[in-house]
């Protein structure tokens, strides 16, 4: 054997470890591009305490699909407190922290969310009419940057008069309350409700509310008008307020009509609506698309998966009400 053997054989050696070094280098170059995906939250409320009972159902939802926070996304919430003009703020902080994907709560904070984006995906949820805010070109094929679930909240305006003419049989006028400060879901709630109250000889008395504060006088106005029931739009104004509201029917004699079983349980008399809770959950199954790879413009808007009629007896004791009992078996839950 000469002695070039070894020499031939170490200068082998040698290329072999510089290709695998370049492999491993190229490897822990490639980990490092495959950042964790951005996901951030417009949420309505002020603090993560007030959005708790629908922050956890939102992560259950990613963890169905076997996504674990910390190692396959990172969440950036965000708080408004009810203020409009904080989603926008909101909103321009999410996209200059280049999220993957905001997930916007409620109508205004999806308008905020759209102003501040034409490229960011946007999944939205708590949305009456989607199409009519103009979120999409129509619910098959949204054709923008933003997709999610819609409530349908303004379609069943009709239906939540009518389940509260049966409650209360003798109802000849009714309160409608809605929010002063998102006009469009104001208009075509009253617009649905006030047909309705003319199909079912009920008289609709329309009452903008701005701010929390202004519940007192318009549930103070309907008991001295002899009003016996209100209904209340589905928004996170009246949602975060419920149990202020409980109280307030309660003491003027009205009884109340919401949109959000979580209310009933808090002392309202009747809800007709999605199931909430579970509509965050499925807001994961529209991340994950985007995030492997689909438009919002081609994911299809959903409306909810099932509606649920609960009717508190407690509150309807309290105001003298007897609920006929072929209500009373359509409904999903009783509170007794």
């Amino acid at each position: 054997m000469s002695g070039k053997g070894p020499r031939a054989m170490d200068r082998r050696q040698v290329l072999r470890s510089i290709v695998g070094a370049s492999a491993l280098a190229s490897t822990h170059a490639s980990a490092q591009r495959r950042a964790v995906p951005k996901i951030g939250v417009l949420w309505h409320a002020g603090t993560p305490e007030e959005e708790a009972i629908y922050a956890e159902p939102l992560r259950k939802g990613f963890s169905d699909l076997g996504y674990v926070e910390g190692r396959d996304y990172e969440m950036i919430e965000t708080y408004a407190a009810e203020i409009y003009e904080r989603f926008n703020t909101n909103a321009a902080k999410l996209v200059d922290m280049k999220v993957d994907v905001i997930v916007a709560v409620t109508g205004p904070a999806a308008a905020a969310a759209q102003r501040a984006t034409t490229t960011v995906p946007i999944v939205f949820l708590i949305v009456p009419d989607p199409v009519g805010r103009k979120f999409a070109q129509s619910l098959s094929h949204p054709g923008g940057n933003l997709t999610g679930l819609s409530t349908a909240s303004v379609d069943l305006s009709p239906k939540r008069l009518e389940l509260l003419k049966t409650a209360i049989p003798d109802l000849s006028q009714v309160s409608l309350f809605v929010n002063a400060k998102d006009a469009p879901m104001s208009r075509s709630t009253g617009e649905r409700t006030l047909a309705a109250g003319t199909a079912l000889n009920v008289s609709v008395d329309v009452v903008e509310i701005s701010d929390p504060e202004d519940l007192d006088g318009a549930f103070a106005s309907a008991g001295r008008k002899g009003i016996k029931a209100a209904i209340l739009m589905q928004d996170p104004l009246f949602f975060n307020e419920r149990k202020r509201i409980a109280r307030l029917g309660l003491a003027h004699g009205v009884a109340t009509m919401v949109a959000n079983s979580v209310m009933v349980g808090d002392g309202c008399l009747v809800s007709y609506g999605p199931i909430y809770a579970a509509e965050f959950r499925r807001v994961g199954g529209f991340v994950d698309k985007i995030l492997k790879g689909r438009s919002p413009s081609e994911i299809p808007i959903e409306e909810p998966a099932r509606l649920a009629l609960v009717v508190n007896l407690k509150t309807a004791a309290a105001l003298g009400l007897t609920i006929p009992t072929f209500l009373l078996a359509q409904a999903d839950e009783v509170i007794e």
